[in-house]
């Protein structure tokens, strides 16, 4: 039991405000490093590997530095914070990636991600 009365365990219905830090990783205005950059730091930083190798850095046009109140461009990390912090949406929720068992007759017919299901197989092509 949830401890809830009255909810059926769904989404909130009043999404409490953005608890994320003002971090630029968290951030609209700025660009993330490569997905190979990233990878290579992270075997560096994980023990994999001997070569050193920086921490990756981003790049942001909005950050604002010291008491100037005129955004400027620089080279951030993910974990840097200024106080021009606009939070990004939220990433949209991937579909599919499910993983589909189709039975007939009391035996599995088929087996596999959702997205691969036979077009034979699938719910609008059925007499249901």
């Amino acid at each position: 039991m949830t401890g809830r009365l009255g909810h059926n365990g769904g989404p909130a219905l009043h999404e409490p405000a953005d608890t994320r830090p003002g971090r630029c990783k968290h951030c609209r205005h700025w660009k993330v490093p490569s997905d190979e950059e990233q990878r290579v730091y992270e075997l560096f930083h994980f023990g994999l590997s001997r070569r050193h190798v920086r921490r990756p850095t981003g790049a942001c046009d909005g950050v604002l530095i010291g008491n100037n109140p005129t955004p400027s461009f620089s080279a951030t990390t993910g974990e840097f914070g200024c106080a021009n912090f606009e939070a990004a949406p939220p990433p949209p929720i991937p579909k599919g990636g499910g993983f589909v068992t189709i039975w007939q007759g009391g035996r599995a017919i088929w087996q596999g991600r959702e997205e691969d299901t036979p077009a034979r197989f699938l719910q609008q092509d059925l007499d249901l």
